[in-house]
Parts: structure tokens; C-alpha cells; sequence
């Protein structure tokens, strides 16, 4: 691999005797990894479920190689080609590069708290930490290029998520809208990518154009941002996938020198993981914006993963915790019950959701950026089952989910409906991609359900369901977007025998959901997206 020259001699000046072990590895094979999705199977579960059989995506690793730091984390062979199985479609894992998996188990998420991944596309770290949510609390996950949210959506979908919002922001104007309502920020910031030459030969050519200093200073404006976002008690994680002191290390002595609410939380992490600690000593003074030598000093408790020392890419990662005692922004105040747009998904219970949309108090509005529309009048002539959207999902859900039994708050957007997490702050002029989980679309005669709302099912919650194997033809044929003709005693109820009625079916593929479809009696119609298909 051919090295941009200025590189290869800062490299040799920061490591010293080192520099040959780290060179060397550029003559070695990239790291590959998956990482299992808590939200639908673990991995001693997949492993005992699928590796007998064949089915599963380890392929011909004869035996599983763990990745140390993550949960669910597995090295892969890349000739295995994960991210051609049909588990990858279903959401069953991610395909990620190891070392990009550590910034997310160092944050420390748990069920319950409000997280935002500020920098989030294309969601490999979203769905991390959608897993350690366990779909409680609240996941923002945002990007300002608008051209990467669709991807990212797409993955939080895959995986299953239903607690997440996707928007397409710049960080002052979420900061602006949320305050400090964080209880954990992710900031996986844009950097030189010096730790991803090996992975990606485009690297060298995007580190030669974007200097280092310009992702400095972009990084500069990020954590200015991120810091007004986290609430008292909450912790930042910071991370790059380069090498430089001055993205790294600089980055966070600027940032403490700005936020001296803010305090670096050592990283312990056990020594056969090969880890080493952040390098304040490769600072200049002038990269120390003041600090002390304790705070300075602190430093050390950052992290950094090396090719020579750890099997993954190089990476940084600095955890912060804004001490309790700190002033943070004002945090947005929370929507309460009864407020408008709350909605109860009473699925189980008659004559639920009876209660008709109200319009803003104060009189009428013109609705802002991402704001949804108003709900209609209905006319006199129209019944309220046919203007309502909310008795169309309802009347689907009774219907085709009798086991389902979500929570949160409805809202909508012209036709399609989302459902949002409890406690969630009131924030209609922000660019939302997803303004929560997309149920469906109330069209003018019915409910069509989405495909991220079969995504984050379970194959139990469905009134009838197609349950098909990974290496059945059908199933692939399935995915492929292609109609089947299943004998009738093959689509079942939530106990396994076969289901009455006709309508909206859950195709399932190893027990997990792959999509929907609309069984006649003799044909499934496939409704399996053109985007979502196998190919």
C-alpha cells in the first residue's frame, strides 16, 4: 500500500521503535467483524440455533473468534460475505468493523435513558445502542447530509428498532431544540480517517484533499454543540477513526478548556484486549489551551485502538461525564399526557381512540418545517372510521396484530403514521426523516402497515404468518420480491396452527419477520419494498 509520504513521517515520529510493528500491518489482511443484534438474538443463541444446521453466517470459521470489547462482536472471514446472507436482511447483525464497535460499549447505555448519536450515518453505532436501549427510552440518531439519513434510517428500521427518531440536522439546531435533555450523547465525529487507509485505499486519497486542521476545527464546532446536549450527570463519548494528536487528544484538552464542567472518565479496560491509553505527551503547548497539568494529565484515560497492539482498525475514543453540579442548557420541556397529538395505542380495548385530533391551542398555524398537518374535519357524509387515520390503524391492528401491544404517542403526517416515545419533548421545526417509528399509511380505503413496523414485531403478534426457512427457495424467492402460491395450512396463527381469514400477513424467515404480505386463500401477494429485497 502506497502511504502519502507526510504521513509515513509523522507516524515514525510519534511511535519511534513502534513504527516498524505498526507499518508492518499494512501488508496484512484488514479486520472484518459482525456484531449480533440484541434487540432479536444473541449470540450463543444464533450460534446454538443456526450453526448445526448450516444456516447461519459464520460460514466456514471453524471456530468463532469473539471481539473482546464488544457484545455480539465476532471477527469475521471476509470471504464469509455476511452482508450477502439472509440474516443480514432480517436485521439478525450488523456487519461492522471491530474497533468501530468499542465507542458505543464504552458510553455505557442503558434501558431507560435518552441517547442522541449526533453524527449517526450510516447507523452501525445507532443500532448498537439501540440494542442496549432494549426499546426503552429514547434514541435520536442524526446526520446533517441528507443523503446519508436514508441509509441510516434504513438500518435502524432493519434492526428492529421502535424507540428511535431520525433527523437531518446541523448540531446548533438540536442543541437549540433539546437543551441538555441527554442522559448519553454519541459523537463519532468526521475526521482524516488515517485509521482506515488499510480498510480503504479511498481513504488516502480524502485524507490528501481534507486536511487534518480542517476536521480540527470542524470537530471544535461539534463538541461545542454536543456539550449543550447532555444533562447533568450524562457522559459524551468522543471518537475518531484516525491517528492524529490533533483530532484526538487536542480535541479533547480544547474542549475541557471550554467545558471545565466537563472531566475525563478513565477507560479501564482488561490488558489482553491490547488498548492503549491516549497520548497527552504528544501535545505542543499550544494544543493544551491552558489546562493544568492535572487536567492535561487526565488524558491518559482516553483510549486508542492500534493495528500492531489490537486486531481492529485504528480508533479513539475519549468518554466525558458533565459533573452533576454543572450548569447545563435548559432542557426542552417534555410533552405531558393530553397534550396534543397523545394517543394511547390501546390495541386490545373497543373504541379506543375515539378521541379526534385537536388543532393547536391559540387557533389555526401554519405548520413548520417537518411539522405534521393538521387533522381534517371530516364531512358530514364521511363516517369518522373513513377520515380518521388513527381508526384505520386501529382496525388493522385489531385485525392483523391482536398481539401487539405498543407504547406511545401517535402522530401523523399527511397520510403516514409514527408512533413516538413516551416523554418526548414537543419539537415540530426540526428536519425529521422519522419522527418516530413508521407504522403505515392511512390511504383513503385502508390501512397499509410498514415495512419498519414488521421489522420491529415478533412473529408471535401476528393474527396469521408465513414461516418460512433461510434455506427453503421460497424464502429466497420472498426476498427476491417474488409471489407465492403456500399450501393454505401454512399460514398460521400465533400458535402455530392454521389461521382463518384472509388479509395482511407476516412472512417470517427463521422465526424472525421478513415482511409483509397479502394472502387471497391461493396466492401471497408480496409486498416486500423494491429497497428491501435480496439481491
Amino acid at each position: 500500500m502506497r502511504l502519502p509520504e507526510k504521513f509515513e513521517n509523522t507516524m515514525r515520529s510519534l511511535l519511534g521503535e513502534e513504527s516498524a510493528a505498526f507499518f508492518a500491518t499494512y501488508s496484512q489482511p484488514r479486520t472484518s467483524g459482525l456484531r449480533l443484534n440484541g434487540l432479536k438474538i444473541g449470540l450463543e443463541e444464533y450460534e446454538a440455533r443456526f450453526r448445526p444446521s448450516g444456516e447461519g453466517a459464520f460460514g466456514g470459521l471453524e471456530r468463532l473468534q469473539r471481539i473482546p470489547w464488544a457484545q455480539g462482536g465476532v471477527y469475521t472471514d471476509e470471504q464469509d460475505r455476511p452482508g450477502k446472507h439472509l440474516h443480514y436482511y432480517l436485521g439478525l447483525y450488523y456487519v461492522q468493523e471491530p474497533s468501530a464497535m468499542l465507542p458505543a460499549e464504552l458510553l455505557d447505555v442503558r434501558p431507560g435513558h435518552r441517547v442522541l448519536d449526533l453524527c449517526a450515518a450510516p447507523g452501525g453505532k445507532s443500532t448498537q445502542l439501540a440494542a442496549k436501549l432494549q426499546g426503552r427510552g429514547l434514541l435520536v440518531t442524526n446526520d446533517n447530509a441528507a443523503e446519508r439519513t436514508k441509509a441510516l434510517a434504513k438500518n435502524v428500521e432493519r434492526a428492529g428498532t421502535t424507540n428511535a427518531l431520525v433527523t437531518n440536522e446541523e448540531p446548533a439546531a438540536l442543541a437549540a431544540a433539546f437543551g441538555g435533555f441527554f442522559d448519553r450523547v454519541l459523537v463519532d465525529a468526521p475526521c482524516s480517517g488515517e485509521g482506515m487507509f488499510r480498510k480503504d485505499e479511498d481513504m488516502i486519497r480524502e485524507w490528501e484533499k481534507h486536511s487534518v486542521e480542517r476536521c480540527s476545527l470542524m470537530q471544535k464546532d461539534i463538541l461545542r454543540e454536543a456539550a449543550k446536549l447532555v444533562a447533568p450527570g450524562g457522559k459524551l463519548l468522543y471518537s475518531t477513526c484516525t491517528f492524529s494528536p490533533a483530532e484526538n487528544e487536542a480535541s479533547i484538552a480544547r474542549f475541557l478548556s471550554e467545558n471545565p464542567e466537563f472531566k475525563v472518565v478513565p477507560v479501564q479496560a482488561p490488558a489482553e484486549w491490547g488498548l492503549a491509553p491516549g497520548r497527552p505527551d504528544w501535545l505542543a503547548v499550544e494544543e493544551r489551551f491552558g489546562l493544568d497539568e492535572e487536567r492535561i494529565a487526565s488524558l491518559a484515560g482516553t483510549v486508542r485502538v492500534w493495528p500492531h497492539r489490537a486486531r481492529g482498525e485504528g480508533h479513539y475514543a475519549a468518554l466525558l461525564v458533565r459533573r452533576s453540579e454543572g450548569e447545563a442548557a435548559e432542557p426542552a420541556a417534555v410533552r405531558k399526557a393530553g397534550e396534543e397529538w397523545e394517543f394511547p395505542l390501546l390495541i386490545g380495548q373497543p373504541g379506543a381512540g375515539k378521541k379526534p385530533l385537536k388543532s393547536s391551542p391559540g387557533g389555526k398555524r401554519t405548520p413548520g418545517r417537518g411539522e405534521p398537518p393538521r387533522g381534517k374535519t371530516p364531512s358530514k357524509s364521511a363516517s369518522a372510521a373513513d377520515e380518521d387515520p388513527r381508526e384505520k390503524l386501529l382496525a388493522f391492528a385489531r385485525e392483523t396484530l391482536p398481539g401487539w401491544r405498543p407504547e406511545g404517542m401517535l402522530r401523523a403526517r399527511g397520510e403516514q403514521l409514527y408512533l413516538q416515545p413516551d416523554a418526548l419533548p414537543e419539537l415540530g421545526r426540526l428536519n425529521w426523516v422519522r419522527p418516530g417509528l413508521l407504522l403505515g399509511s392511512a390511504t383513503k380505503h385502508r390501512f397499509e402497515p410498514s415495512q419498519a413496523l414488521a421489522m420491529g414485531l415478533r412473529m408471535e403478534e401476528a393474527s396469521r404468518s408465513l414461516r418460512l426457512r433461510s434455506g427453503e427457495d421460497e424464502a429466497l424467492k420472498y426476498m427476491k420480491g417474488e409471489t407465492l402460491q403456500p399450501e393454505p395450512d401454512r399460514i398460521v396463527g400465533p400458535d402455530g396452527e392454521p389461521a382463518a381469514g384472509r388479509g395482511w400477513t407476516l412472512v417470517c424467515i427463521d422465526g424472525f419477520p421478513a415482511g409483509w404480505g397479502r394472502w387471497d386463500g391461493t396466492i401471497l401477494k408480496n409486498e416486500l419494498l423494491p429497497g428491501w429485497r435480496w439481491i
